[in-house]
């Protein structure tokens, strides 16, 4: 993930909690204890010339398994707030209302899987269990969305951090103990959708105290 300033042009804007290392990887083993899983896609610029029936079955690694499921375990992360367009004054000043976030250090624990419908397709998330402060901490950042000019919601919060795409026929299975971490800090990322492959720039980091 990069770092750049903010965009001048609208952009696809959002505010998430990143998983540490040892939750990321430990969310990647539990779905690949899923059954019916997707081919993987291999990365960009891996394949040769004419491979093309290679990408279409996938890229699946000694065991069986696809090598990369997506969202690739350095993506993952669970959305507070999301914005399709927003310009450039409107992000100035959304950032400039994060800067001044307070909150103290709090842990998440995700405790199941769920199969969604979503608009690209049947997703695989997994839910935390119920958490006071991460409901406050999505309170908060919403009203800061909401002075900074943007539509952002206060209800009807769904957390969630989507683990699986392209899973219509994955048959879940609980998890083998809830996978958690301790949140320290938002991160402001614009998606780009543009670059090649799409790409998560990080604007801004806003550390608890």
């Amino acid at each position: 993930m990069s770092e750049l300033p903010l965009p001048a042009a609208p952009r696809r804007l959002f505010t998430a909690l990143f998983p540490d290392a040892a939750a990321c990887a430990a969310v990647d083993a539990a779905r690949r204890r899923w059954a019916g899983l997707p081919p993987g896609r291999p990365k960009a610029g891996q394949l040769p010339r004419g491979a093309a029936d290679h990408a279409q079955r996938g890229s699946v690694g000694a065991n069986g398994l696809p090598s990369r499921l997506h969202p690739v375990p350095e993506r993952m992360h669970l959305t507070l707030q999301f914005f399709g367009q927003v310009d450039a004054p409107h992000a100035q000043a959304w950032q400039a209302l994060l800067s001044g976030l307070r909150f103290e250090p709090f842990e998440i624990e995700l405790d199941r899987a769920e199969l969604w419908h979503a608009p690209s397709g049947v997703i695989a998330v997994l839910r935390p269990a119920s958490n006071p402060a991460l409901d406050a901490l999505h309170h908060v950042t919403a009203q800061l969305a909401r002075q900074a000019g943007l539509p952002a919601a206060t209800q009807g919060f769904r957390p969630h951090l989507t683990t699986l795409r392209r899973a219509k026929a994955t048959e879940l299975a609980p998890l083998r103990q809830p996978i958690g971490w301790t949140v320290r800090a938002i991160d402001l990322i614009w998606s780009d959708l543009h670059a090649q492959p799409p790409r998560y720039h990080r604007l801004g980091r806003f550390p608890a105290p």
